[in-house]
């Protein structure tokens, strides 16, 4: 029913060739496709009919999966999220493979950057592997990860940064996660467990005594970002009423099928709250698509296009 795990990140950008040139010089990526977004894709996300917007696809070379860069005009200038509220439940981070995270935290902070955590080195029970991990404020205010693996075997990291490893999601319950991607997409849970505690506590900054939760779900045979998930006993506050379209920030993924009406169904047949039309936008400069955008868990913005071409 999905075709290939995560198909587009996207992220709502203040200034677009700012946003661009962050991702391309410091990340490698490559334009793949720059065009302007129609009256149905402002349809789509429920804007005022006068927004207009243009976006720009950047990928790197090992991943089919896109980061979708777009900016609306007019825009709230308003951040979806900030470095104080890692514990609200939405979209958090997009991580990227670092060859030294020491070097990435010191060139960012030359360059102005905030970070929610400076490095700190860990070993998680996954593997178990040891791994060096520090979160930035990027663009946008979107939290982005550089994490450097430490044990055996280490990867090869061709440039600074290498794939997009995952983008995170803080939720209110993680069986919840589970049954909408596992049980109604088909994808694959391939870690859940409750974290020792104090794991993740500076790296969050999360309060002592926290008890914590993480999963990971994949497409099987796919090179695309993993999805994470992060539950903690700390309460937090629904981030679905600012996570959209025109505020800035990371405020949906996209999901590729070979069949919208057949998931269409599924949805509804799971009590899944769809929130737009089905909509024929623009997907590049050349394609078209019918899409859709859902409600997952914790109020998170799913988007899942059948392309026309």
């Amino acid at each position: 029913m999905i075709k290939n795990g995560i198909a587009r990140i996207l992220i709502c950008v203040r200034d677009l060739r700012e946003s661009v040139e962050f991702f391309r010089d410091n990340f490698g990526m490559s334009i793949v496709a720059d065009y302007s977004l129609n009256s149905a894709t402002i349809q789509l996300w429920n804007l005022p009919p006068a927004t207009t917007g243009h976006a720009t696809l950047l990928k790197n070379d090992e991943q089919s999966t896109l980061l979708e860069l777009m900016e609306f005009q007019p825009h709230s200038g308003k951040s979806i999220r900030t470095a104080g509220n890692t514990t609200d439940y939405g979209l958090f981070t997009i991580a990227f493979r670092a060859r030294d995270v020491d070097a990435a935290y010191h060139r960012f902070q030359q360059q102005g950057y905030q970070f929610i955590c400076p490095p700190i080195t860990y070993t998680f029970s996954f593997g178990p592997v040891t791994v060096k991990e520090a979160i930035m404020v990027g663009p946008n205010d979107t939290p982005i990860v550089f994490l450097e693996r430490l044990s055996e075997p280490i990867p090869e990291v061709k440039g600074d940064f290498g794939t997009i490893l995952d983008t995170s999601q803080v939720v209110e319950d993680i069986d919840e996660v589970t049954k909408f991607y596992v049980d109604i997409l088909g994808l694959t849970r391939i870690f859940d467990q409750v974290l020792p505690p104090g794991l993740i506590d500076d790296i969050l900054n999360l309060p002592p005594g926290n008890e914590s939760r993480m999963a990971f779900i994949i497409q099987p045979g796919s090179k695309t970002p993993s999805l994470e998930f992060i539950q903690s006993s700390v309460e937090g506050k629904s981030l679905s009423e600012v996570a959209k379209p025109a505020n800035l920030g990371l405020f949906a993924i996209a999901f590729a099928t070979d069949d919208l009406e057949i998931l269409i169904e599924k949805l509804h047949t799971n009590n899944i709250k769809i929130l737009s039309e089905t909509r024929e936008i623009p997907i590049s400069a050349s394609e078209s698509a019918k899409a859709i955008i859902v409600e997952g868990p914790s109020g998170v913005n799913l988007q899942f296009f059948e392309s026309l071409t």
